[in-house]
């Protein structure tokens, strides 16, 4: 009998401590320590726990809320967060206690993209170092800026959590963290004097089919077969973050997507309008650059895909950075990075955050037509006159032109104010002109702010010759 008193008391201690290893209140790693929330709005708090468990969420700014978990162990609700300028700490009771301290209030961004964006600020083996990258992160102590890298990971199923954690901007936290997505929330707090919150979902090499949830994805015309595949980095790097409120996101990445640059122009406005379903925060806003020149195998594959990324433009809230002029012809990643995320962040401080002085935009064609032996383009200029740095910069002309037969010749160009006038002895009657259009081109058109004019041209021709 007293052996049997033993065995039952010691199997009812090992079902007690059994079940308190399973009742735990768990949050996701993106609600942890040194994490910086979207300042005056709603957000959501969620994690698991146990079925039919309550819980309650204590913020140190507000009242607190309760609520329960469903069948499945998850919960959810909604908290108001104060204007920037606080801290606060949230205290979770459920199953178990939690507390996440150190929280600051300010504005969110999301930082995605291939490689150009996933490159660090520090210094990486068989890569450029990015420009002053040792001087700028001696002078990143700035706990205003919170960084959040989420690690690499692909999934068949969207995930519910990464791994990942906030930590403050250091000069050692800031080397490991994405060059353009530092010096882009830099701008943003050195010029809104807020802090800035920042989440680095970054792979290189890859292209934006994977980046698209599935829903987005079966809107195209892809096989089933691929379709599987190419939403595996949205479901392992994306899908975890959707719960957590962001200001926007800001975009870097087409290389990889440079071959198929027609479907490109379906493509990534489709990811763009699938990820703003998913967050379900209406259009937020949504900011990219533009791929920089670069010897790719096919020589237009720059413009072409710079072409195929304007398309996104027709989507409200979206802006595009030009890098025509700062890019590396030998190197894709260029280590301009800052002086891309200053162009990022003029397109933020004018349309996001109402500073309409900023100007964000280079030249852009306004209207063409010929006039006799000359094919005239009018500019949009903002911020001033038409800036020409010359009209043939690194041995590559800027403009060609050509007539009915598509043969293009480089054209002679003249300025006057916002006008250029094309011309060539060999085009009689030119009915269509191309700037830059090649991998290896440099901007030489800008506003006197600095920022170039895209490459464009004024035909849909997919067959033309090049006359040398």
């Amino acid at each position: 009998m007293k052996h049997l008193i033993i065995k039952i008391v010691f199997f009812f201690t090992l079902f007690v401590g059994f079940q308190t290893l399973i009742a735990q209140t768990k949050l996701p790693s993106i609600l942890s320590d040194n994490m910086l929330l979207q300042q005056a709005t709603d957000v959501k708090i969620w994690g698991w726990d146990t079925p039919g468990q309550s819980v309650i969420v204590n913020p140190s700014w507000t009242k607190s809320v309760k609520t329960t978990t469903n069948e499945s162990g998850k919960w959810q609700l909604l908290i108001s967060t104060p204007k920037a300028g606080k801290k606060g700490n949230l205290k979770i009771s459920g199953s178990t206690k939690l507390t996440v301290n150190n929280i600051l209030f300010g504005e969110v961004w999301l930082c995605s993209g291939q490689s150009n964006m996933e490159r660090q600020l520090g210094f990486r083996n068989n890569q450029k170092p990015i420009v002053n990258f040792w001087e700028e992160s001696q002078k990143a102590n700035n706990s205003n800026i919170r960084m959040f890298l989420v690690q690499k990971k692909k999934s068949t199923t969207p995930l519910e959590d990464c791994e990942g954690e906030w930590v403050e901007c250091t000069p050692e936290t800031v080397l490991n963290f994405s060059a353009v997505g530092y010096f882009y929330g830099k701008q943003l707090s050195d010029n809104l004097k807020i802090p800035v919150g920042l989440i680095q979902s970054a792979w290189g090499g890859t292209r934006v089919e994977p980046w698209t949830p599935k829903e987005g994805v079966e809107k195209t015309t892809l096989e089933k077969a691929a379709q599987n595949k190419f939403s595996n980095l949205y479901n392992g790097m994306i899908s975890p973050l959707i719960n957590y409120r962001i200001k926007g996101a800001i975009w870097y990445q087409g290389e990889s997507n440079a071959k198929n640059w027609k479907e490109y122009k379906t493509l990534f406005p489709n990811m763009i309008s699938s990820w703003r379903a998913q967050w379900d925060i209406g259009n937020f806003p949504f900011y990219f650059v533009q791929i920089a020149p670069y010897n790719y195998s096919d020589k237009f594959a720059v413009p072409q895909i710079v072409e195929a990324q304007l398309e996104a433009l027709k989507l409200p809230n979206t802006g595009v950075a030009g890098t025509q002029d700062i890019g590396a012809i030998y190197d894709i990643h260029p280590p301009q990075k800052k002086e891309v995320s200053r162009r990022l962040s003029l397109i933020a401080l004018n349309k996001t955050y109402g500073k309409s002085y900023i100007v964000y935009a280079g030249p852009s064609l306004k209207s063409y037509k010929t006039e006799g032996e000359t094919l005239v383009i009018d500019f949009e200029t903002p911020g001033s006159k038409l800036h020409s740095a010359g009209g043939n910069m690194g041995g590559i002309p800027s403009f060609y032109i050509a007539g009915e037969n598509k043969t293009f010749h480089k054209a002679q160009v003249k300025q006057d104010g916002n006008t250029i006038i094309l011309s060539s002895s060999k085009v009689k009657k030119p009915v269509a002109a191309r700037y830059i259009w090649a991998n290896n081109a440099n901007g030489t058109l800008y506003n006197k702010q600095g920022l170039p004019a895209l490459p464009f041209r004024t035909d849909n021709w997919d067959e033309v010759l090049y006359a040398q």
